[in-house]
């Protein structure tokens, strides 16, 4: 996968890398990516089906603020809407510098809810089994359980959300519900949001690894600036959310028959998000982490200049390729996911 492979290049800086856990918010694809997904769900389902979801939609406090909010001109509102409903939980993360009893009473940043984005299952630099492990490395909830909760919360299943923000409607708390239906399934299929990886001597500070890559570094080429390994996953398909880019890639995906609903086999044998936290935890293995391969060399020391840039591994341009290929796997696979439940959560 990489440029160079001499040997496993260890930086290590606990303190350093405590800063990082501390301050670096976990994401998953950007926002072109999370676009994209929803996208390929909007051509998958009926006019019925997308004014369903549009009506749910219409009740979300951040309907107008938001949702609809620079809508395209040649763009209706509805569909506008159904692609930024992918993105909105990005938008309410709060600055790093905004103190936490502000965020909890923030118009914007009080409904953001950091470890739903994720689910660290533990993976150990040489280990042979690519199978999901058991459990999850320990966190207040996960990925998996919010997904299981909006489902519910969507069809009207659930009474109380543990999770919704005080003071709003049941239809607005559903309306926010469907919204993370959207972004979290979009998130369980970037492979670096299901795994990390565990080292007692690189992180003995922290429980959960490297963070889905949040801790490593990673170079996109020999010629490219570090970055994170995890940030090198969120946009290994480009940065152009603008509708019509988006719309452009969505149908170039589309008109792939290797990306075909009936060329897509798990999709008829990987029904529930463990299934799919299970392929991307088998992706990043083998893609991500080739498989242990990868040289371990923690991003703080570079940001903080204690390393030298030529010792941050380089992808290759075969596995670069390879990675997009995946990448574009795993967003056909995440749009027709979330078409069909959100379909299954209306239909209730």
């Amino acid at each position: 996968m990489f440029g160079f492979l001499q040997g496993r290049s260890v930086f290590l800086s606990a303190t350093a890398a405590l800063l990082i856990v501390m301050s670096e918010p976990v994401r998953a694809w950007n926002d072109a990516g999370h676009m994209l997904v929803a996208r390929i769900a909007w051509l998958r389902m009926t006019p019925e089906q997308r004014t369903q979801v549009s009506e749910v939609l219409k009740h979300h406090p951040h309907y107008e603020s938001y949702l609809t909010d620079k809508c395209p001109p040649d763009v209706a509102r509805e569909e506008w809407a159904f692609l930024r409903a992918a993105t909105w939980s990005d938008y309410i993360r709060p600055p790093k510098t905004l103190d936490a009893d502000k965020v909890a009473t923030h118009e914007r940043h009080k409904f953001h809810r950091g470890p739903w984005h994720y689910v660290n299952f533990p993976y150990r630099v040489g280990q042979a089994e690519s199978a999901l492990p058991a459990e999850a490395l320990p966190n207040e909830t996960n990925i998996l359980r919010e997904i299981e909760t909006s489902q519910k919360v969507v069809q009207k299943l659930l009474k109380f959300d543990l999770g919704a923000v005080s003071g709003i409607s049941h239809e607005s708390n559903r309306a926010v519900r469907i919204c993370w239906l959207f972004h979290l399934i979009g998130d369980l299929h970037q492979p670096m949001h299901a795994v990390a990886l565990v080292d007692e001597k690189l992180f003995p500070d922290g429980d959960h690894g490297d963070q889905g890559g949040n801790l490593l570094a990673i170079r996109a080429d020999a010629k490219a600036k570090p970055q994170r390994l995890h940030a090198y996953w969120d946009g290994i398909l480009g940065y152009d959310s603008r509708f019509s880019s988006v719309c452009d890639l969505a149908d170039l995906l589309s008109r792939d028959p290797t990306l075909a609903p009936d060329k897509l086999a798990e999709l008829a044998t990987h029904k529930r998000p463990r299934d799919w936290a299970a392929e991307s935890y088998a992706a990043a293995k083998t893609h991500a982490y080739l498989d242990g391969k990868i040289p371990l060399v923690l991003y703080s020391e570079i940001e903080g200049k204690k390393g030298g840039e030529d010792q941050v591994p380089a992808v290759s341009t075969i596995e670069g390729a390879t990675s997009r290929t995946l990448a574009r796997r795993r967003m056909a696979l995440a749009g027709n996911r979330l078409a069909e439940t959100l379909k299954a959560a209306l239909e209730h």
